[in-house]
């Protein structure tokens, strides 16, 4: 890692930051930031009416001087007006975001993790039910709905609260989510709030027609799970004959679809390890914007499967892969391991790209600075997952740490009440060389692995190559045993 690499990670030197740690600053984000959803913000208002002429004229004369500056900022800067609009002043979840991020910092102060004081994202696990078998599920899905699945008033209810609380993201899983009950309308209502949905799938149901009717219904992305370039081998991994095929038919159908974006998903372990560059470059053969690398964790059938997980070494190997094919910009890459964002600074300079996390990557020293708020781990800290019963867990891995249950609780008081809000929010908290680690600010390490194979949800990541001594220690212990100790 160079000096400049390392100067960010320790200081704090950045204009942004600066002027976002002054006292005015985060008072007056929190002035603009107020409201409950149900009417759009000061801050909202003052964007969406930059350069709108269907915005109220009343907001267009009000914001007028500050539409002035914005203009100028523009100019000098060389961007293109018509990108900035869309991307940010006139785009809905991006302005959801920013008010949770203004609230937040008038709430928290600057933090390093920033601490989010609602989700940036939730991760729900729409149903239970999924049409494939595979060894790996960490849902442990079955063949139809569960009898205790949130019922449509009260799937309907999650979502106006998000609405209202300015969840931006929304990330539906499963089992099969396009098998769930009340998906469309679940679909709808998160399209009339703003609020930007993704559908992981296995991409076996993706007709023409069903990615047709996504679009029409607000989705812009899915992604779908391919773990080899050879059929069999996925086959097998999935669990029904014939899978292979009819995934990459649903993807090839996705990418052509006109609004849809598509990526392909990889969970990466021993058995296709080799594969992993063959993997990605079959994902941008077919269309693909974005590669997704999944970090196997021994939850639900993963437990009870011989998966062979990666060793320290072994992903470390992977995230270098992964590394090299993001600076080669053919396609989006992102990985559940929050180690990636510790291999950009290691293995490339400064102004290359940088893994975001859950917010993708960036070029840049300045991408590189925001990595440090919201980049690694966001387990209960940016993000939380949604059972399909209703219960609350700091990650979709960590299914049996539950902290509440929509049924009885809204979200914002499962989220701010919660032990592990306060708990991965401070990394220095963290134990092993993940409590010490000068990557910690843009790491944290994986705490569904920590506690999948420690049963502390604070200790050491032990995939990660700086805590080779942990793995250790554990591989004698089967993930079965570990699971055994909570």
């Amino acid at each position: 890692m160079n000096d400049t690499n390392n100067e960010i990670l320790k200081t704090q030197q950045n204009e942004i930051e600066k002027f976002l740690l002054d006292p005015r600053i985060q008072r007056v984000a929190g002035f603009l930031s107020r409201g409950n959803g149900d009417r759009r913000t000061l801050f909202e208002r003052m964007m969406f009416s930059y350069d709108n002429q269907s915005a109220p004229r009343s907001d267009r004369l009000l914001f007028y001087p500050l539409h002035t500056v914005f203009e100028h900022f523009i100019r000098t800067r060389g961007a293109n007006a018509d990108m900035v609009k869309f991307k940010l002043f006139h785009h809905r979840p991006t302005l959801r975001a920013l008010v949770n991020t203004f609230r937040s910092i008038h709430a928290y102060g600057l933090t390093v993790p920033q601490k989010f004081q609602m989700p940036l994202m939730i991760v729900w696990n729409f149903t239970q039910a999924c049409n494939l078998k595979c060894i790996h599920c960490y849902q442990d899905a079955c063949s139809r709905p569960l009898p205790d699945e949130l019922d449509l008033e009260q799937k309907l209810k999650v979502v106006d609260e998000m609405g209202r609380e300015y969840v931006p993201f929304l990330a539906l899983a499963g089992g099969e989510p396009l098998m769930g009950r009340y998906f469309w309308e679940v679909l709808e209502r998160c399209r009339q709030w703003g609020i930007h949905v993704t559908i992981a799938s296995n991409g076996t149901m993706l007709t023409p027609d069903m990615t047709a009717r996504l679009v029409q219904h607000g989705v812009k992305y899915v992604e779908v799970s391919l773990d080899s370039v050879d059929p069999d081998k996925h086959d097998a991994f999935r669990g029904i004959p014939g899978a292979w095929r009819r995934a990459v038919d649903g993807i090839r159908t996705a990418a052509a679809t006109p609004g849809l974006r598509v990526g392909l998903a990889a969970c990466i372990s021993r058995i296709n390890l080799d594969e992993a560059d063959r993997i990605i470059q079959l994902a941008v053969d077919m269309g693909c914007s974005t590669f997704v690398h999944f970090n196997y964790i021994p939850v639900g059938r993963g437990v009870r499967n011989d998966i062979h997980d990666l060793d320290p070494e072994q992903r470390e190997q992977l995230l270098q892969i992964l590394e090299r094919r993001l600076q080669r910009k053919e396609i989006s890459i992102m990985s559940t391991a929050p180690q990636f964002g510790r291999a950009c600074f290691m293995y490339a300079d400064m102004e290359s790209r940088m893994a975001l996390g859950h917010a993708g990557s960036g070029s840049g020293s300045k991408t590189r600075v925001l990595a440090k708020y919201i980049g690694g781990c966001g387990s209960a800290r940016c993000y939380c997952s949604l059972q399909p019963n209703g219960d609350v867990t700091p990650c979709v891995y960590i299914p049996h740490r539950v902290v509440g249950n929509v049924k009885h609780q809204s979200i914002r008081e499962i989220w701010q009440t919660n032990v592990y809000f306060e708990k991965l929010t401070d990394r220095e908290l963290l134990g092993d060389h993940c409590g010490v680690c000068e990557f910690r600010p843009v790491c944290g390490g994986c705490r569904a692995r920590a506690d999948a194979y420690t049963g502390d949800i604070l200790a050491g990541d032990p995939g990660c190559i700086l805590n080779a001594d942990l793995w250790e220690r554990l591989s004698a212990v089967t993930p079965e045993s570990a699971s055994a100790d909570r």
